[in-house]
């Protein structure tokens, strides 16, 4: 079972960050890794705990995987672009299939990352986000 939040050293400091990764091992280090460079993490186990999360509190940065039970990334994110708040919110899907795999999906997203993909890669890529 995932920890509803793991908060960053002075909370409230960091960007808010919304990780949804079915895969909880993957998804705790993730959010580890982020409260250690200042992030506030909230995690999703699955598309339906996401949108749960989403009416607690607004994230400024989403991460999605793409390949999940039950509702996928793709059809998350439609309906997360739906909601006028979120329309604008960064998305960073991560996946392990190649990112042409996505090209079939009407999705609009802000980055890409091919799982296995390196930390170093994984903050770049969030800190590149937070300087939009």
């Amino acid at each position: 079972m995932l920890p509803d939040e793991v908060h960053a050293a002075e909370p409230g400091r960091g960007r808010r960050v919304l990780l949804v990764d079915d895969e909880l091992s993957s998804a705790e280090v993730l959010a580890l890794i982020l409260a250690g460079e200042d992030y506030h993490v909230t995690l999703a186990a699955d598309a339906r705990q996401a949108l749960a999360r989403l009416e607690e509190a607004a994230p400024d940065i989403l991460v999605i995987d793409f390949m999940m039970p039950g509702m996928n990334g793709a059809d998350l994110l439609k309906a997360i672009r739906e909601v006028m708040p979120y329309e604008n919110v960064p998305v960073v899907l991560i996946s392990g299939a190649p990112e042409a795999a996505l090209r079939r999906y009407d999705i609009r997203y802000d980055a890409f990352l091919r799982k296995p993909f390196g930390l170093e890669q994984f903050l770049r890529t969030l800190k590149g986000l937070r300087s939009a």
